[in-house]
């Protein structure tokens, strides 16, 4: 835990200088935004006033940006592009990359249904959320089916076990976590974020009227390292995330195992290499073409210039 004496000593250093309000981020309890939620556990944002609001969903966390009461907010790609759509007062940027789903998001569905395509006529369950229409537009697509071919039933994601247990959908986009729970009730894992490589990606974003440059680069520091005690000590870090993230340790590894978590080799490659300025241009058309956004949003200005690591 080195790096983390070091990086409390450098935010307490920090956190004697002169600076305006705190950065209040808004944030769901998901496994992929776990080391600012080990940060804030061990209360490393404290001397850089830095505070966690959590929200039960993410439409609250998008609520709360649109009303002024967040600086920052950790949030899937395709929802920042809804924010930025919807906002002309917001000037957001996309800070870093917390993850990338690769398994983490799953539609599992009940036998006989043995392929997308026999997902018609059937009911499925989704959380009302944008990553949910999303995924479930996504899915509808591989399937080669519309929207009018299913019957959409709304869940919170609390609710998915209970509902496909009492036969009240015949399939449910969900989290991998849920996945054992879910085929003790008899479902089979039929599709996930895999099959949608680089679409499903967590981010951390700003506004740059509320957080300054030199906030931004506190930000990027405090992930990296939180990131890195983790991943260094987990026997000791594990259990504090477990507690704060409301999951058992099966659930924990089950969602890590779907997921690539955004350390500075994964940013890199996304922010300065140019992949999620390319994978954003390409969701923001395939929303704006399928009508699942207003306004055509402006991919380009979530994305600082960035030369080397100085970004």
């Amino acid at each position: 835990m080195r790096r983390a004496l070091l990086l409390l000593f450098g935010l307490a250093l920090l956190g004697c200088q002169p600076e305006s309000d705190e950065i209040r981020i808004g944030s769901n309890r998901w496994p992929g935004y776990a080391p600012l939620y080990l940060a804030d556990d061990l209360r490393w944002t404290e001397p850089s006033r830095v505070r966690l609001v959590e929200y039960p969903t993410t439409t609250g966390v998008l609520r709360g940006f649109r009303n002024g009461l967040l600086d920052a907010a950790m949030l899937t790609l395709d929802e920042v592009l809804l924010l930025q759509s919807g906002s002309e007062e917001l000037d957001l940027e996309i800070l870093l990359v917390t993850d990338v789903s690769a398994g983490a998001d799953v539609l599992f569905a009940r036998a006989p249904i043995a392929s997308l395509a026999e997902l018609k006529g059937r009911r499925i369950g989704v959380e009302s959320t944008a990553l949910g229409g999303f995924f479930l537009s996504r899915l509808l697509d591989e399937a080669q089916l519309r929207l009018e071919d299913v019957t959409i039933v709304s869940l919170p994601v609390h609710e998915h076990v209970e509902a496909f247990r009492d036969r009240r959908v015949d399939a449910v986009i969900s989290f991998a976590s849920q996945g054992p729970t879910l085929e003790s009730h008899g479902a089979r894992h039929l599709f996930d974020s895999r099959q949608l490589p680089g679409e499903i990606i967590d981010v951390l974003v700003v506004d740059r009227h509320r957080v300054s440059a030199r906030q931004r680069q506190l930000l990027k520091a405090l992930w990296f390292d939180s990131l890195r005690a983790w991943q260094e000590n987990r026997a000791k870090t594990d259990p504090r995330l477990q507690r704060r993230l409301g999951l058992d340790a099966n659930a924990l590894q089950i969602t890590l195992n779907g997921l690539v978590m955004g350390d500075a080799a994964l940013n890199q490659q996304w922010l300065v290499d140019g992949q999620l300025l390319r994978s954003a241009q390409r969701l923001s058309d395939y929303l704006t073409e399928r009508q699942l956004i207003t306004k055509p949003p402006a991919p380009q200005q979530l994305i600082a210039v960035c030369r080397g690591e100085t970004c």
